[in-house]
């Protein structure tokens, strides 16, 4: 009996130390491969930003005046607080955004009729012009790259990406 407890303690380590070393593997493959995956993100979008070319340029707009616009930019409208949401800061913090965008005529914010508290922010139709400029030429330069992908490989791509993006944003909040 004491000769079958220590054999059963030993292949119990043993599977242990498998599993362990298996466990050990897969992290290094992991960040192995996470690794490679954000290096080629980056290679994108530095082969694009290595051209020059971003909308507003000759206005000095800050990162987060860019961001605000490229999320409006994705809507009709949309409220401060959605706004603060969506870019992760507080409400003043996007007042003030919105405050300078609109200093130079990039957006508009208007009363919201059916909350007359909050406020309705869009992007002036000279924004929308040059932001949709800016994103033909972008898919322009970049779409190339994903010639090779199938539509479900780039729908694929695009499931994935929003997913690491949302558990991002729920890591943050």
């Amino acid at each position: 009996m004491i000769v079958a407890t220590r054999k059963t303690a030993a292949t119990r380590q043993e599977t242990a130390t498998r599993e362990d070393r298996r466990t050990r593997g897969d992290t290094v493959t992991r960040a192995a491969t996470l690794a490679r995956v954000i290096e080629r993100i980056g290679v994108l979008t530095r082969d694009f930003a290595a051209s020059g070319t971003y909308p507003f340029k000759s206005r000095g707009l800050t990162r987060a005046q860019m961001n605000a616009m490229f999320i409006l930019s994705r809507a009709e409208e949309s409220s401060v607080a959605d706004l603060a949401a969506k870019l992760r800061v507080t409400s003043g913090a996007v007042s003030q955004t919105v405050d300078a965008l609109k200093a130079q005529g990039l957006v508009t914010s208007d009363v919201n009729e059916a909350d007359r508290r909050a406020r309705v922010i869009r992007l002036t139709a000279e924004a929308r012009v040059e932001v949709d400029a800016f994103e033909r030429g972008y898919l322009d330069a970049i779409g190339p790259r994903f010639d090779s992908l199938s539509l479900q490989e780039i729908a694929e791509l695009d499931r994935i990406l929003t997913r690491v993006s949302a558990s991002n944003i729920r890591e943050r909040s």
